[in-house]
Parts: C-alpha cells; sequence; structure tokens
C-alpha cells in the first residue's frame, strides 16, 4: 500500500485528525468510524438477499440502518462528537440485535451477531455503561428465549441454540471487561508517567532558570566589579597616573573610577611635620 492511500486510509477513520492527535479520542472515532463502515458495507450486501427471499421488514430495518450509518459517519467527521455518537451507536446497535434475536428476521442463526455487542459497548462507554448495557440486552435475549413460544412475535429457537449462545456471549463479555479493565490500567499508568515526567521536568526548567537567573546576577556583578591589574604608569614626583587615554589622573580619581573604592583624605604624621611643624607635636 502506497504512503497515498495509507493518508486517504487513516483520515477516513480518524474523521480527518492527525496522528499525534489525543489518543483516547482518536481510538474511539476510529472504532466508531470502524463500526459504521463495516456495518455499511454488509448491510449493503443483505438488503437485496433480504429482499429476495422476501424479508421486507428485514430489508426496510437495514435500509434505515444504512442511511442512519451514514449520517453518523458524516456527522462524526463534520463535530468529531465521539461521546454522543458513541451511545447513540451502541443503542441502535442493541436494538437492532434484539430485533434480528425477537424476530429470527432472516435466519434462526442472525441472533449470533449480538455476541459482538459486548465488545462495541463496553470499547466505546467503557466497562461499567457497557456491561450494563449488554447485561440489559442478554437479559432482553433470555426474556425471547423463555417466552419465544408464547408470544407472536418472538421466534422460538432450539434449546441447543440457547445452550450455546449464553455462554460464549457472558465470555465474550468477560473478555471484554478484561481486556477494557487492563486497558485502563495501562493508560492510568502512563498518565500518572507522564504526570512524574512533565513534574520533573518542571523542576529543571525551574532549576535552570534559577541558574540563569545567578549567572547573570553574576555577569552583572562582574560588570560592575572593576580590577585593578597590570603595570600603572606614574609620575615620581606628584604621583598621578597617566590612563589609556594618554592623560594623567589624580591617583584617587583613577581608582575610584574603576573600582568601588572611596577615599578619605587625611594627612600622615611625616606630612603634618613637615607641612605644619607650628602645629605638630612628636611624641
Amino acid at each position: 500500500m502506497s504512503d497515498k492511500s495509507k493518508q486517504w486510509l487513516w483520515n477516513i477513520l480518524s474523521s480527518g485528525l492527525p496522528t499525534d492527535y489525543n489518543l483516547e479520542p482518536l481510538r474511539k472515532i476510529i472504532l466508531l468510524n470502524l463500526i459504521v463502515l463495516i456495518c455499511i458495507f454488509f448491510l449493503i450486501l443483505y438488503v437485496p438477499i433480504a429482499f429476495i427471499r422476501r424479508y421486507f421488514l428485514l430489508s426496510a430495518v437495514d435500509l434505515f440502518n444504512i442511511v442512519l450509518g451514514m449520517c453518523l459517519f458524516f456527522y462524526l467527521r463534520k463535530t468529531k462528537n465521539y461521546n454522543f455518537i458513541g451511545k447513540l451507536c451502541t443503542v441502535v446497535t442493541g436494538i437492532f440485535y434484539f430485533f434480528l434475536v425477537a424476530s429470527g428476521a432472516g435466519s434462526k442463526i442472525t441472533f449470533i451477531w449480538s455476541v459482538t455487542y459486548p465488545l462495541i459497548s463496553l470499547f466505546l462507554l467503557g466497562k461499567w455503561w457497557g456491561s450494563f448495557l449488554s447485561l440489559l440486552l442478554l437479559g432482553m435475549i433470555c426474556t425471547v428465549f423463555a417466552i419465544g413460544t408464547k408470544v407472536e412475535f418472538f421466534t422460538s429457537y432450539r434449546t441447543d441454540l440457547i445452550i450455546s449462545f449464553i455462554p460464549l456471549y457472558v465470555i465474550v463479555l468477560l473478555f471484554a471487561f478484561v481486556v477494557e479493565k487492563v486497558r485502563e490500567i495501562v493508560r492510568y499508568r502512563l498518565e500518572a508517567s507522564n504526570w512524574e515526567l512533565e513534574k520533573t521536568v518542571g523542576k529543571l526548567e525551574s532549576a535552570n532558570k534559577e541558574k540563569e537567573m545567578l549567572i547573570h546576577e553574576l555577569q552583572e556583578t562582574m560588570k560592575e566589579v572593576q580590577i585593578l591589574q597590570g603595570i600603572l604608569p606614574i609620575c615620581a614626583n606628584c604621583k598621578k597616573i597617566r590612563d589609556d587615554g594618554g592623560y594623567w589622573e589624580q591617583v584617587e580619581k583613577y581608582i575610584q573610577d574603576r573600582s568601588e573604592a572611596q577615599f578619605s583624605h587625611g594627612i600622615c604624621p611625616e606630612c603634618a611635620e613637615k607641612l605644619y611643624p607650628e602645629f605638630y607635636k612628636g611624641e
């Protein structure tokens, strides 16, 4: 299959959603489209067969389901409202399966399709609502088995079919329940792992931000701190210092401009004795 064909098939099944879309709704949308398209395909085959065999009620029901399936397919593609479509599809499928069992339409073995109902209902609605609707359908089917001979519309079934069907339905229900339960556990564990990973990433990002702020503060501090180093040209007489531009500055000004040092002027004892001998009193 070419890449173009794969992309076309994905576009049909995913209702136009990308492959990196949220996994849970994407799973249900793909499953819904598969169910609807498969049902439409087989019902299109069954309609002429039922009509030729003069099962006109069955052919009418099949036509109705084909039209409904097409409407649901295009509605899902347009709105992406998988919750509503999932519930509606599950209920309609359950009613259709009950119709097959109750009427015996087409053949008394067509009701065997109803064993797929637990798979559909649990995968679309979850293990609790899916199990409830599956058990509800099983109860309705058992009612048909029990009173099939007493109600005109209902079909009676052989005991061997009943004995074969009920355990098979229960096994499929249990299988679907276990699969859905395991899937939920895996999903919860993945979500917990993702949450822990996001938490760790958040801590690392916070630590990196603090590190960047510290580096920035250090760089700013180093810009403010100016260090005097190297050989300073100084006048042997007046003690002025020559700067990089060739100008001579007082030593106090030169150091103040290049460091955070401040000068507080005073006079040493030697200079005081030399300049002010009349006021200087030596020890």
